[in-house]
């Protein structure tokens, strides 16, 4: 198949580019920098979603929307900016599929759009409450691809990503902070007492788990794509200072404007994932694992850097 995806230079979209490519498909990435891997079944067009795509669609089997403004930081610095690339790109996004005639979709979404939870484990029909620009984006446009479902017979798929983590992710996130003070022997910063647990899913099972809802799923339901065994950010940092065999202290830092806004935290979040277990989905990567392929990696690539 030929294959379509808005972000597919950023962290998840690279990964399930590689993985569809090992595949056999031909894949054509849209993203604002050239992706930094290499095929000769892959086409980079240097576009945001923001831009006509409905000439960049054409002939493609199925569009991957994984673009977006990330990180609920950032977002609290510019929600207003947040809002219009995360809403008004993810419809730019549909309208276009619709007018090169491609119906199948897979729209990224997150945790973040159910906030505090109401309930443990969160179930996809749960309570949505985010408390983030960021969460409110991600929401609004999921809404917007059951109306085009509805409206235009499209067959738009939601993934609902819990903690994502892997090789290559960005700085500014917390297992990535972790790991790079911990090799550097700094401090392990926590934010009240560490007892926020999060449930963080390897890269290797997001892409595992959003192939099965494009192969197993329906039409405009949304699946939890995450792994259901919590991990609080203390156990976090243990675990870390464990595997690098860190001398790093474990500091708790209060919330503040300063730090880290307590109303912008949530304490729990753990995924119901029954709904993906029926699609034939398990995670099979703890974290602990998770953070030991994340440094054998960096120790690999810095290898054949040196040679």
């Amino acid at each position: 198949m030929k294959i379509f995806i808005t972000g597919g230079s950023g962290f998840i979209g690279s990964h399930l580019a590689r993985h569809l490519l090992e595949q056999g498909h031909e894949v054509k990435v849209v993203d604002l920098r050239k992706p930094s891997i290499e095929h000769k079944n892959l086409e980079f067009v240097n576009k945001s979603i923001m831009d006509e795509l409905a000439e960049d669609i054409h002939g493609c089997d199925i569009v991957y929307h994984f673009a977006a403004m990330l990180g609920v930081d950032n977002s609290d610095n510019k929600p207003l900016e947040t809002m219009r690339i995360n809403l008004e790109g993810s419809v730019n996004v549909f309208k276009s599929a619709v007018e090169a005639n491609v119906k199948r979709m897979i729209y990224a979404s997150s945790s973040e759009v159910y906030g505090e939870p109401r309930e443990l484990p969160i179930r996809e029909d749960s309570v949505k409450g985010p408390v983030s620009a960021y969460g409110v984006s991600k929401l609004a446009s999921e809404i917007y691809a059951k109306a085009y479902n509805h409206e235009f017979g499209t067959d738009i798929r939601i993934v609902r990503f819990f903690n994502v983590y892997g090789p290559g992710q960005s700085d500014n996130f917390v297992i990535p902070i972790f790991i790079n003070n911990a090799l550097e022997n700094k401090p392990l910063r926590v934010f009240g007492d560490g007892s926020q647990t999060r449930c963080f899913t390897y890269m290797e099972d997001i892409a595992d788990g959003v192939l099965k809802v494009l192969e197993k799923g329906k039409a405009g339901e949304a699946y939890n794509i995450g792994n259901n065994q919590p991990t609080t950010i203390l156990e976090l940092a243990q675990i870390t200072k464990e595997l690098t065999g860190s001398r790093s202290e474990i500091i708790k830092s209060g919330f503040g404007k300063e730090t880290r806004l307590k109303e912008r935290e949530i304490e729990y979040r753990v995924p119901d994932i029954s709904k993906m277990k029926t699609l034939g989905w398990e995670p099979k990567t703890i974290v602990r694992e998770g953070i030991k392929k994340i440094l054998d990696f960096r120790r690999n690539n810095k290898n054949n850097e040196n040679n």
